[in-house]
């Protein structure tokens, strides 16, 4: 497994934590393999829950922007696709996996990092941590699940609103919004994590399978339909990517200068 991503399993709690600190945890296309290795592992009976974390200071910063910047001067579009791709399969994995998945979020989850924070079934979060659909700011458009689950979280107007204006949102804002279970200090995060996951590891497994079913269902989705959702989604993020806003917005955001979007 890359270093870029740790799994380890202990009390039947899985942990998948984003192993990129130097630069807030951000997403490469190189982490699939770890990725898919990770969550195949999570599947395995000996495994009743996931935890979600990253390393350092932030939940996760999204796409890697420097290398994002980069790929798309060099018109590497076959490198960019495939981060766009593991994006979508993350998200449909999270949402099938037949058991509870669990974000710990400290610091930034921005962009595609607050995607991935939505697409756990529970949310912990500390007061600093601060979640950002920032991805209009740059010219794109949400991806990693993100809309799909934002849109079954909140009311059309607040994903609305959340996704055009990528604006911060603070802990406490995003539980009140219902985007957050619980906002826990720091010193008492890992105490709250393992009381949680003490209870869920202790729980029934196949009444949790049963249970992430009818989540689903309740949204209207079944497998099909989800992949077909968030597949959609990342192909509206691809169209994005070609249109000169992309490449400005990238550059301006490199810059720390406002875009100039046509």
């Amino acid at each position: 497994m890359s270093n870029d991503i740790l799994f380890d399993v202990h009390r039947r709690v899985a942990t998948l934590t984003l192993n990129r600190p130097d630069r807030m945890n951000a997403l490469l296309p190189g982490m699939r393999a770890a990725f898919e290795e990770a969550l195949a592992r999570s599947a395995e009976p000996a495994v009743k829950v996931l935890v979600l974390r990253g390393a350092g200071r932030a939940f996760c910063a999204g796409g890697d922007i420097a290398w994002m910047a980069k790929a798309m001067a060099e018109g590497n579009w076959t490198e960019m696709d495939a981060l766009l791709d593991l994006g979508s399969s993350v998200a449909c994995a999270l949402a099938l996996l037949p058991k509870p998945v669990v974000a710990v979020v400290q610091g930034a989850a921005a962009g595609a990092g607050m995607s991935l924070a939505l697409c756990a079934d529970l949310r912990l979060a500390t007061p600093e941590a601060r979640f950002s659909m920032g991805f209009a700011k740059i010219g794109l458009h949400p991806d990693w699940g993100g809309s799909v689950a934002l849109s079954s979280l909140v009311n059309p107007a607040i994903a609305a609103e959340l996704m055009f204006l990528g604006d911060n949102l603070r802990a406490e804002q995003a539980q009140a919004l219902g985007l957050v279970n619980q906002v826990v200090p720091v010193e008492q995060l890992d105490t709250a994590l393992e009381a949680l996951t003490t209870r869920l590891a202790a729980g029934p497994a196949e009444t949790f399978a049963r249970i992430k079913a009818t989540l689903l269902r309740n949204r209207g989705l079944d497998a099909q339909g989800l992949r077909a959702r968030v597949e959609a989604e990342g192909a509206q993020m691809k169209a994005a990517m070609h249109h000169p806003d992309a490449k400005e917005g990238l550059e301006a955001f490199l810059e720390k200068r406002a875009p100039r979007f046509a």
